[in-house]
């Protein structure tokens, strides 16, 4: 049975819950919150597999709450519900599992459950082994269900296995892997790191149980993908088009993408990539806005195009969008604040100030 909390200040939203997990043999009900911080105290000294949130709460937004609740423990699977729809893209950008609308019916309850199951298992029965790397946001490397991340001793040994990562399981030759890693060193001394190094992260990841994580074949190395779980791995395994996706599986690729590609990282031998994923990533949000908007999900695709600008605010096509969204809400003078408030950011950001097609946009309202 899986573990199961529930927060919502509003009780009788509570005791609804209480009726449709009491009717799901496969769901046991630890306890109900009306206050976000009482879920957060008892998440510290229980075990809970799936936390059902209300988004809009008094004290503390469920997108609030998941993030405290997944820094105490990152694997817990996160339902959001709520009675607006438009709050489906920052629930998967908090990396929820799925949400459910408001009012509760046992059939979208129960298709959750079904889905969110099939996930479990799934993990439990295949991912509970691997390695789990993390490279978008802060990189990362935990031993699977372990908290914690890993900590190495040198920063070769990261950059090395983030380099192999990047190569998705691709061999590269020792030579090839000295002049991108140490460009600059002597050979032999570039040779003897490398051994050094290979040497210490198999000895580290054997002490927590993966001995098959570095392989060598000859002169030549490579990452075991089958023992690691990866989001870049999974980013570029299901990225293809961008322009061609279904909504579930562009909403997927946004969850993945935590923040910029190695983003704690300096790495020469990445920059490319980093910014091809950043490209890919905003074709996701555009994709993200449009989907929304022909579905008339006006918020979330305001939404979407505005995460566009959060990465580069000189995206003006995304800008445009926003502005045609909000005249669907917004009186003139509203959204004249809302340039405003743009053309000041973008001359922080740039030194620069909106083009002329903007401008004329703007004095057409």
């Amino acid at each position: 049975m899986y573990k199961v909390i529930a927060v919502d200040d509003e009780q009788n939203a509570l005791n609804r819950f209480e009726r449709l997990i009491a009717q799901d043999n496969r769901l046991e009900l630890l306890k109900t919150f009306t206050k976000p911080a009482d879920a957060i105290d008892f998440i510290k000294s229980n075990q809970v597999d799936i936390a059902f949130l209300d988004i809009e709460m008094p004290e503390m937004t469920g997108l609030e709450l998941a993030e405290c609740l997944m820094d105490v423990n990152p694997y817990l699977e996160i339902v959001f519900v709520t009675a607006y729809n438009q709050y489906a893209l920052e629930a998967f950008r908090a990396h929820a599992t799925g949400y459910l609308l408001k009012p509760l019916s046992h059939d979208d309850f129960t298709a959750q459950i079904d889905s969110m199951e099939k996930k479990l298992e799934k993990s439990h029965v295949v991912e509970d082994d691997k390695l789990i790397i993390s490279c978008f946001g802060a990189f990362s490397i935990k031993k699977a269900n372990d908290f914690e991340p890993l900590r190495f001793r040198t920063s070769k040994a990261e950059e090395l296995l983030a380099y192999l990562v990047q190569n998705e399981g691709r061999a590269r030759s020792k030579d090839m892997i000295l002049d991108t890693l140490w460009p600059d060193a002597d050979l032999d001394k570039a040779a003897n790191n490398f051994r050094v190094t290979c040497t210490y992260i198999r000895s580290t990841l054997a002490d927590f149980g993966y001995t098959d994580v570095l392989v060598r074949d000859h002169d030549d190395y490579s990452i075991n993908t089958a023992r690691i779980k990866c989001d870049y791995l999974e980013f570029r395994s299901k990225i293809a088009n961008p322009d061609t996706l279904g909504l579930p599986e562009v909403e997927t690729l946004i969850n993945l993408y935590k923040g910029p590609y190695l983003e704690n990282r300096f790495y020469d031998w990445a920059e490319e990539t980093k910014g091809w994923l950043e490209g890919r990533y905003i074709q996701l949000l555009y994709r993200a806005g449009r989907l929304y908007a022909e579905a008339d999900r006006i918020d979330a695709a305001i939404d979407a195009f505005e995460s566009v600008l959060r990465v580069d605010l000189y995206e003006e096509d995304a800008f445009k969008e926003v502005i045609r969204l909000k005249q669907k809400k917004l009186p003139p003078a509203a959204i004249r604040d809302y340039y405003e408030k743009y053309k000041d950011s973008l001359f922080k950001e740039y030194g620069l100030g909106p083009s002329q097609e903007i401008k004329e946009l703007i004095k057409a309202i």
